[in-house]
């Protein structure tokens, strides 16, 4: 049996650099069903037009479709299940994904496209479904686990499935999506899950739910195997780890860096935490790993407003955590939230006030937001505040707790107030040579210290910053980088090149150094050069845009001689 795993976000979320990525959680369903031999591939529809989504559901022809199933796409989602059923009327739709999971009774009872609600974790119940649909034409499924489903007109809901215990026997995504629909891979692949669940019960959020606050962690040994994958089969250099908290085991973050460190993988990341789950030993090693910036949940200054969101949290350990980041030398980000019931001037002046005393080097808000399956959204229907049925009737995106003009006043303030402080915060030269005394000198440090040089105009500066990195590493591709933009930019093409080349030696599945050098040698006159440069890197990234627009200029320029 075919199957493919979909998703499609809401209209303005395929605009979003972030909302429109494929979840994550398709990637690793796909990639166990591929290992446990079912023909499976993944489809992300986000940038599609429902015309051409039909088309590819023609194309593509599947038996079962997997949909992921989101609060902000949660209407997408179901009209990609009428779509499949249109399509292929005997193909079966299963969704999964927090939204579904939460809100399984409405979709089963208003959705008759849809036949089967995955509870949660996927991978494993996903496959029991695949495997007794191409058995029978009518199996048994009350005996699998973690699933949802109509019966006889009547719903049947099956015993929770037990967790997977050990995440390392996962295969990793990028291993089974040569064939994706809709998927940039380099973009896709460097956001990287390394554990599920959440040591915290935030009120607004949704993870506690889904994952049972069930904390499992992958072993650093196979974060690290994934990153080598990933650096080797696709040129990812730069990472992103989206775990709810990834610091919440401080011993596995710092075997994971030393890890890091040992094997010279030489990569730059960032991930999430919470503000009590850092100490000034661990964010040394994660600098020294390549970490240049963790996001912290922050959400506000207000005591009272931090209480009512459930994060267990005092400003002054949000002081403190903000400080060991600095003092460490990352880039400190934090998230904010407005428009919480209560919240007053006095709370919105208490946050202001917070982003000012922190230093950030920038942030986000969002307005508070009801999401199925958190406490904040049941308490609210119990006190009938909200409307038990309002996922299902209200059509925009994120279904806001507050509409009054108090919302729209701190969106602005808090913003402005990031920008500004953000401006202010930047780390000196001063800032970098105490890094360096401090904790050692390290490539993470290298290249925010010429970044900073080359955001004043100091070339030079950068310059010495970047060659540092060749010398001391010169098996970093990092330095070679650096240094190669920095003379594209001043016009040495020679010197570009060499270290451009430099790059594909140490890395030579990075797609954006064949884009470079094509540009290099059609600035310098040699089409053929810049054209095979360019078709390289299609090879390697086929929504390369730069190597597009490259070839498309040879081809104007080929007819314009004719």
């Amino acid at each position: 049996m075919k199957i493919l795993l979909a998703y499609k976000a809401n209209e303005d979320g395929a605009k979003d650099p972030f909302t429109s990525l494929l979840p994550t959680g398709l990637g690793y369903i796909n990639a166990w069903l591929c290992a446990n031999g079912l023909r499976s591939r993944v489809a992300n529809f986000s940038g599609f037009s429902w015309k051409e989504t039909e088309a590819e559901f023609a194309r593509l022809s599947p038996d079962i479709v997997g949909i992921s199933q989101f609060t902000h796409n949660r209407f997408a989602a179901l009209r990609l299940a009428k779509l499949a059923k249109k399509v292929n009327p005997a193909c079966r739709v299963v969704l999964g994904g927090a939204h579904a999971a939460s809100r399984y009774e409405q979709v089963l009872s208003s959705s008759h496209d849809v036949e089967v609600v995955v509870m949660g974790e996927g991978e494993e119940t996903f496959r029991e479904l695949a495997e007794a649909w191409a058995a029978s034409r009518a199996p048994e499924l009350e005996r699998i686990g973690g699933i949802a489903f109509r019966k006889g007109g009547r719903l049947v809901v099956t015993l929770p499935r037990k967790p997977l215990a050990d995440l390392d026997s996962l295969p990793y995504p990028a291993s089974y999506m040569a064939d994706a629909t809709g998927v940039d891979l380099r973009r896709q692949m460097e956001f990287v899950i390394t554990s599920r669940g959440c040591p915290a019960q935030c009120h607004f959020c949704s993870s506690p739910g889904f994952w049972r606050r069930n904390l499992r962690y992958r072993s650093p040994s196979n974060i690290v195997e994934e990153i080598r994958y990933l650096r080797d089969h696709h040129g990812i250099i730069y990472f992103s780890f989206r775990d709810d908290t990834f610091t919440a085991d401080r011993e596995r973050v710092i075997e994971f860096c030393r890890l890091l460190i040992e094997e010279r993988l030489f990569i730059l990341w960032n991930c999430q935490s919470r503000v009590t789950a850092v100490d000034a030993n661990m964010l040394g090693w994660m600098k020294r790993a390549g970490c240049e910036c963790v996001q912290f949940g922050v959400e506000s200054g207000s005591r009272r407003v931090l209480e009512i969101l459930g994060k267990r949290i005092t400003s002054e350990q949000i002081v403190r955590a903000a400080r060991l980041t600095r003092d460490a030398g990352i880039n400190l980000s934090i998230y904010l939230i407005t428009g919480v019931p209560g919240e007053t001037r006095e709370d919105l002046g208490e946050t202001l006030r917070l982003i000012e005393t922190i230093r950030p080097h920038d942030g986000q808000v969002a307005p508070l937001a009801y999401y199925p399956g958190t406490s904040l959204y049941e308490e609210a229907v119990r006190s009938g505040l909200a409307e038990a049925g309002m996922f299902e009737v209200e059509r925009t995106a994120g279904l806001y707790v507050r509409h009054d003009r108090f919302v729209t006043t701190a969106m602005e303030e808090i913003s402005a107030k990031l920008w500004t402080v953000g401006e202010k915060s930047r780390y000196t030269r001063r800032d970098f040579a105490r890094h360096v005394e401090t904790a050692g000198w390290c490539h993470a440090t290298a290249f925010m210290a010429g970044e900073e040089c080359r955001g004043r105009g100091d070339w030079k500066g950068a310059e010495r910053w970047y060659r540092e990195m060749t010398v001391r590493e010169p098996d970093n591709p990092w330095g070679w980088l650096l240094i190669a933009e920095l003379f594209a930019d001043e016009g040495l093409f020679a010197d570009a090149e060499a270290a451009y080349e430099a790059v594909i030696r140490l890395v030579p599945a990075y797609a954006p150094a064949f884009a470079a050098l094509g540009e290099i040698w059609m600035a310098m006159g040699d089409r053929r050069m810049a054209e095979q440069h360019f078709r390289r890197c299609l090879e390697l990234h086929p929504q390369d845009q730069s190597a597009r627009e490259g070839l498309k200029q040879l081809a104007a320029q080929r007819r314009k001689r004719n």
